[in-house]
């Protein structure tokens, strides 16, 4: 067993105050082993924290068993470096290495707890088989197909269950997004606009299901979330108002997102789930950060997408009258509004809302040359020493 990782264990293990188990010891001895097989090459930096992490994968994958006191990691490399390394080698090195009694199961174990060495007790006398017995295993009925065609056995053990993904279940977002985000929502009194900044994230971090090969978006994620947050509900603000965002707003609006994101890991849990597990992808983000993920936004034009647009159909009902009218004016249809309401129904898939037209396209613009003007002013009076970085 390598000497490091005995006082490794014990720093993950501040408040222990016994001997370190030994299935503890044997586990981490293992896992450190195979990591060097199954996980060879790594690189410089991540080489340094290989210890420390099999050490880690060892208390979490015994802390109930063993009923360990909670973990407290403090990797020797930066902590974006050590998520990464970490979550490779947990998927990489087997999840059975443990019994369920907590001990690691060697072959010479299994040897003593089968009686070889005279240990265990006797085994009790069997009755010999009949022959109809003997050949009942052989004549088992084959494998049928949905059109009951047999097929031969493919020798292989059935397909496992996919593997939880760090940070949360099987999906391609980490499991903090979507509690977050309602947790924004109720904070900032914006339930309304929940499912759009979802929806906003799914397709820029995670579309068709799959998680982005985007390396800006993946090291960034709690800033795209502030940024998307924002621009949906600065236009829906510009909507209702009917005015454009002032600086001083634009601050205030970003001052409150910033503070609910900061009270977020106080205020979400997920039953069942560590929390180190849960925030995993996550990282504090200041003012600056924010600005920068909306200027990104802004210019991959992420915002173009439906999900972006539809956001006009959430305005208070006091702008009814006039959406009616531009309605009627964006087609030319003279029909009473029930008539055409009752052919553009949601179940169908051309509707009005998601057609680009040319006036669509101006407002657009207009909103985009506004936003990235803003975003350059307040830049512009950091430099000057003007301090817009409110703490949140």
């Amino acid at each position: 067993m390598s000497r490091t990782l005995e006082p490794t264990l014990l720093s993950l293990l501040p408040t222990y105050s016994k001997d370190l188990p030994q299935p503890l010891l044997e586990l981490a001895s293992s896992l450190l082993t195979q990591s060097r097989h199954l996980a060879g090459t790594l690189k410089a930096e991540e080489e340094v924290a290989r210890a420390y992490a099999c050490a880690h994968i060892a208390c979490e994958r015994l802390k109930i068993s063993l009923d360990l006191p909670p973990i407290q990691p403090r990797p020797p490399v930066p902590p974006r470096i050590y998520k990464k390394l970490y979550t490779h080698l947990d998927n990489v090195l087997p999840a059975n290495s443990v019994g369920r009694s907590g001990r690691v199961r060697t072959a010479s174990s299994k040897i003593r707890e089968a009686g070889t060495f005279g240990s265990g007790g006797r085994i009790p006398s069997r009755g010999t088989p009949t022959k109809e017995q003997s050949l009942a295993k052989f004549r088992s009925s084959p494998a049928v197909k949905g059109d009951n065609t047999p097929t031969k056995s493919t020798g292989k053990p059935p397909a496992l269950p996919a593997k939880k993904k760090a940070g949360g279940p099987v999906s391609a977002l980490p499991a903090w997004v979507r509690p977050t985000i309602q947790f924004l929502c109720k904070e900032l009194d914006e339930e309304r606009i929940g499912r759009t900044v979802l929806a906003g994230m799914q397709t820029i971090a995670a579309p068709h299901g799959e998680r982005t090969k985007d390396e800006w978006v993946n090291e960034n994620l709690t800033a795209l979330l502030a940024a998307v947050y924002f621009l949906v509900s600065s236009q829906l603000y510009v909507l209702e108002q009917g005015k454009e965002l002032d600086d001083p707003q634009y601050i205030r609006m970003r001052k409150a997102i910033l503070k609910a994101l900061g009270a977020a890991q106080d205020n979400v849990s997920i039953v069942g789930m560590d929390e180190d597990e849960l925030w995993i992808g996550w990282e504090d983000i200041k003012s600056k950060d924010v600005d920068s993920a909306v200027a990104k936004v802004v210019e991959n034009g992420w915002q173009k997408e439906e999900w972006f647009a539809g956001i006009k159909h959430m305005t208070k009902t006091k702008n009814a009258d006039i959406d009616d009218e531009d309605m009627g004016m964006e087609d030319g249809d003279e029909r009473p509004l029930n008539e055409k309401l009752q052919v553009q129904r949601g179940d169908t898939m051309l509707q009005s809302k998601w057609d680009m037209t040319d006036r669509k396209r101006e407002e657009y613009r207009a909103w985009k040359d506004d936003i990235l003007r803003r975003i350059e002013e307040i830049e512009r009076s950091r430099g000057s020493g003007m301090e817009v970085d409110a703490p949140a």
